[in-house]
């Protein structure tokens, strides 16, 4: 059958590639192992997070749905990082796992373009350096201008329950375990990497009494801007690991897969298993564990993922506070799965050896559902504008934290499974959570795949930002209202000796835009999102403005391109590390060839001598 891209893999990565592209009017084949496991949470029932939250506000201003799920299927919303300012504020969401399975199926089914199906891919189809379509295990062909390749951890996928193993790409379903030689007869190069999960437990029988209680946050903002509130409907509990909780796994460490005489290969240093916090910080006398509720009867304990034998695992959670006589209702698993190295991609995540060929997920060694579905929605929008004859567009680092991690893959690749953090950020001061549809929505608008009613709310809150900025830069504090204000938040702040312009006095340590409705009622027709990024741009405007004479210099090196036909051998000055990383590598733009490791400043400057030469003699 004919399409215009098929997409392969009904996961985070999968769906939002698979709306992009039916959004852009291209009849798209969501092509996955089992229709019904579309959407299914894989591991902790949860969005967002530092950096996580700002790619899902990402995806929202792009046209995405895992903000809408996240919000819709909340069971519970916090913001984290909130004295640590604006750029390191983020919200989370806990969700229930039913409900956000039952929407992304529904989103997918409803969507105009999109043709759903089952089977496995065995075969990419490829002629002359460009994708031709798919072949599934029982022989059927599906045609299409672009391929995008999701699948989470379902390649060649085996899981292990301790030193005992089975293939698998989720508990309970069978993997996909045909593709890895039709990849690299194509030239793609496939590794393996590991990542653990945590057991589930039976919520009546765990003890909460004595636990700490982190209830929701009623003052947490939702994902998407079509979303009208936040959820708090459950409490989440506090709990440690003790002394004999870490002499149990001591003693029990060979248990492990992750410690076994024959290891699965390298897990996410940033979401590490039980095992490796204990073997790793011996120090540490305990180490947080977050009961979150998953569904009417379990219970996901957060920050205990585990390659243990179920046994100990048992051992294991009856030696914790709260937890001496929980049943655990699921073991948890390690699993290690094939990834392609992304280093052979454009920062489109398009194939740099097979035109129309795009990658977006686990299969480029990422962990979690953002970083997939943030991919997801990149590759989507590249393999529909190569369908329709153009280039892909990417987003550079200071326009995107989709950008950043796209960067990071294809410039860096991966040893272990890629987390997004904001510390990846150079910009992260103007790469923030509250703005994502002031930097994105208005190129999605342009793409077409931003709905009528996305891009309405963007230009009310461009106008209401405007309107704000004016009223605050015209308004005066008067020494009175500030002393009142000191007096109702408790503020230290040194008193005012003479009025003092309100945008001013909004960049000082602790004050908010809410101290000041009810001097300035002009302020509170502004929306709650609107006087949020409002107050974000004022106090760090100093800060940003030197951030973007940064960008500006930065810019000016990322701007030179690197033309595919290079012959890096022939460029004197290189060593031949460098030669050997450039031309494997292949980056796009001279920034791109300075952040990679080996690529030294004098290789660079002899790379930038080259092309101003070259670019000289083409005049």
């Amino acid at each position: 059958m004919q399409y215009d891209v098929v997409v392969v893999g009904g996961g985070h990565a999968g769906i939002e590639a698979s709306l992009a592209t039916s959004r852009l009017g291209l009849s798209t084949l969501l092509l996955t192992l089992k229709l019904e496991t579309i959407g299914v949470l894989s591991c902790n029932p949860a969005f967002g997070g530092p950096a996580k939250g700002c790619l899902v506000r990402e995806v929202d201003a792009l046209g995405g749905f895992c903000s809408i799920g996240a919000d819709e299927s909340a069971i519970q919303c916090r913001i984290l990082g909130e004295t640590k300012g604006p750029a390191a504020r983020a919200t989370r969401n806990l969700v229930d796992r039913a409900t956000y399975s039952r929407l992304a199926q529904d989103f997918v089914n409803r969507q105009d373009n999109l043709s759903l199906a089952s089977g496995e891919v065995c075969q990419i189809l490829a002629q002359n350096g460009r994708v031709k379509g798919v072949m599934t295990l029982d022989g059927r062909e599906f045609t299409a201008g672009a391929v995008v390749l999701t699948g989470g951890t379902f390649w060649n996928g085996r899981i292990y329950h301790g030193l005992s193993s089975e293939p698998g790409g989720r508990v309970g379903e069978a993997p996909a375990s045909h593709l890895k030689g039709s990849l690299e007869s194509l030239g793609h190069k496939i590794l393996r990497l590991s990542t653990s999960t945590a057991p589930r437990l039976k919520a009546d029988t765990i003890d909460a009494t004595d636990l700490l209680e982190q209830p929701g946050d009623p003052l947490a903002r939702p994902f998407s801007v079509l979303s009208k509130g936040v959820k708090n409907l459950v409490s989440c509990y506090l709990t440690w690991t003790n002394p004999k909780t870490h002499r149990i796994v001591r003693d029990n460490i060979k248990s492990s897969i992750i410690y076994a005489d024959n290891p699965v290969t390298p897990g996410p240093r940033y979401c590490p298993s039980l095992e490796d916090k204990i073997m790793h910080y011996p120090h540490r006398e305990r180490h947080q564990i977050f009961l979150e509720p998953d569904g009417p009867e379990k219970v996901y304990p957060s920050g205990l993922p585990t390659g243990l034998a179920p046994e100990v695992q048992a051992k294991v959670i009856n030696s914790i506070q709260g937890l001496e006589r929980t049943i655990i209702a699921r073991p948890g698993y390690a699993i290690e799965y094939d990834f392609s190295d992304p280093r052979l991609l454009t920062p489109a995540l398009e194939s740099l050896l097979i035109k129309g060929l795009f990658f977006a997920g686990q299969i480029n060694g990422t962990s979690g559902y953002e970083e997939a579905a943030s991919q997801g929605i990149l590759a989507g929008i590249g393999a529909g504008l190569r369908v329709s004859g153009w280039d892909p567009i990417y987003f550079k680092r200071n326009e995107a934290l989709i950008g950043v991690m796209a960067d990071d893959l294809t410039v860096l690749g991966v040893s272990e499974p890629y987390r997004m953090f904001t510390s990846r950020a150079e910009y992260r001061l103007t790469l923030r959570e509250d703005n994502a549809d002031l930097r994105l929505s208005d190129i999605a608008y342009k793409l077409g795949i931003l709905d009528p009613k996305r891009h309405e709310l963007l230009k009310a809150k461009r106008a209401a930002l405007e309107k704000g900025k004016a009223i605050l830069k015209a308004k005066r504090l008067t020494p009175s209202m500030a002393e009142e204000i000191n007096n109702e938040y408790s503020l230290k702040l040194p008193a005012l000796n003479e009025p003092i312009v309100a945008n001013v006095w909004l960049k000082r340590p602790k004050t908010t835009v809410k101290m000041l409705l009810g001097f300035f009622p002009e302020l509170r027709e502004l929306s709650s999102d609107s006087l949020y990024t409002l107050e974000a741009e004022i106090k760090l405007s100093g800060y940003i403005s030197r951030q973007e004479d940064e960008i500006a210099r930065l810019q000016r090196q990322e701007s030179i391109l690197i033309p595919q036909d290079v012959d890096f051998t022939l460029i004197p000055g290189l060593t031949r590390e460098a030669t050997e990383i450039l031309s494997s590598t292949r980056p796009a733009t001279l920034g791109q060839a300075g952040r990679l490791r080996g690529v030294t400043p004098a290789a660079l400057a002899a790379l930038a001598v080259y092309l101003r030469k070259r670019m000289a003699a083409s005049l």
